[in-house]
């Protein structure tokens, strides 16, 4: 049997019932046409299997879960294959250095889920198929060849960064998994994310405009891997390699709404959250970017302001007084997780993958939970037409009811 979706360590990110319905799609090599379904939970989720006889070698099971991290094992008489999924939480990362790193050092959770792919370019969606679904722990040189100085990269990797740090926060916060998908782009400014979303060329030693840089990482992750899995929002970091360009907060807040509508616009998600954290050292002399920042946030529609990264001291910093030293990032970790709290959660309706929601009715459910999980047996649309007729039935007894009241009242006057 080969499974085909999801792939290994495939992260789903769940509704605001905590659920997600993931398509189990493979083919049968040997055996009979009975497959069987199985979701055992490893930290946390519930239990589940499903039997169904499909019609062809080539299946395609919808199966929904609770959030959670599971061994799922699909098999018939004859074969068996098994795979891990994750149904939790997705975040996109965008914005400038204090993007890059994934901190894997500080990662102690095997439910945090980051795509090694970020040490790519981008600009090869290929690249989405490939490495799409690489967990932290599993990350080597390896899962990273196509990059330059790998070693390097892997070291940094491991050594810096705020993503990794925030994984554990919110998978004990929230007791499910969390995926991180990395768009980020050291040295890059808003100007420039904003001069590719509207496809112009600019000159730069490293930022390849001709490619679509730096937006195109963040619109090939939109594209590409979120149909496959879902989100949750989008995490940016910038304004410290803008305060050399401008200190208008107008500017500011019209390239933000220029990258945030883009975003949205290509990637058909009129709603995705979007969470802007102020950053820029010695504010004091560039209010403008903080005060943009916080425009674009006031002026736009499901967006949040993210953590006052510019109020961090040196004492959160590198020798060269910008970057963040370890105990920084671990702040600015901790300050995302405040930030992604019950408030935001209960604000950023999630964007989950377009599966059926009828699964075959020949489930069998096993729990120490209480929850009751019981298989959809009518679509949306069937019960959009039932409360159609419901309420045409009620507002004829209610017509009928009031003509009777009003002949009798005619009867009882002559």
């Amino acid at each position: 049997m080969k499974l085909i979706s999801p792939v290994n360590k495939q992260p789903f990110q769940r509704n605001v019932q905590d659920k997600a319905t993931i398509l189990v799609e493979g083919l049968i090599e040997k055996g009979n046409k009975q497959v069987t379904l199985s979701a055992i939970p490893l930290k946390g989720g519930i239990s589940k299997t499903l039997t169904t006889t499909v019609e062809n070698a080539n299946f395609s099971i919808p199966f929904t879960l609770t959030k959670g991290y599971y061994t799922l094992s699909v098999s018939n008489d004859s074969e068996s294959v098994s795979v891990i999924v994750a149904i939790g939480d997705i975040f996109g990362i965008k914005g400038h250095s204090f993007t890059e790193g994934l901190g894997t050092k500080y990662c102690k959770d095997e439910r945090v889920i980051i795509p090694a792919s970020r040490f790519a370019d981008m600009t090869d969606t290929t690249l989405y198929q490939k490495t799409g679904f690489i967990s932290m722990t599993e990350f080597s040189a390896s899962t990273a060849t196509d990059y330059t100085s790998v070693e390097d990269h892997i070291n940094f990797a491991i050594n810096r960064g705020i993503w990794g740090r925030l994984g554990d926060l919110l998978v004990a916060q929230n007791d499910c998994p969390v995926a991180f998908y990395h768009a980020g782009f050291g040295g890059s400014t808003l100007e420039q994310w904003a001069k590719s979303a509207r496809f112009e060329n600019f000159e730069h030693s490293f930022v390849n405009s001709s490619k679509r840089m730096p937006i195109i990482k963040l619109l090939n992750t939109l594209k590409y891997l979120v149909p496959r899995t879902g989100i949750r929002g989008i995490l940016s970091i910038h304004g410290d390699n803008d305060k050399f360009i401008t200190n208008d907060p107008e500017v500011v807040a019209d390239e933000y709404k220029t990258i945030i509508e883009t975003a949205r616009n290509e990637s058909n998600l009129p709603s995705l959250h979007f969470v802007l954290a102020p950053s820029v050292t010695d504010y004091q002399e560039h209010l403008g970017i903080i005060d943009g920042t916080i425009k674009a946030v006031v002026e736009g529609t499901n967006i949040s302001i993210g953590p006052d990264i510019y109020l961090y001291d040196n004492s959160l910093r590198l020798e060269d007084k910008l970057h963040l030293n370890e105990k920084g990032e671990q702040k600015a970790a901790e300050d995302f997780a405040k930030v992604l709290g019950s408030t935001y959660l209960s604000k950023a309706q999630p964007f989950t993958i377009n599966n059926s929601l009828n699964e075959p009715t020949n489930l069998v459910v096993s729990s120490s939970s209480t929850v009751d999980e019981k298989p959809i047996t009518t679509t949306e649309k069937d019960s959009d037409k039932a409360t159609k007729i419901l309420l045409g039935i009620l507002a004829f007894v209610v017509t009928f009811t009031f003509i009777k009241l009003l002949i009798a009242k005619i009867q009882n006057s002559s």
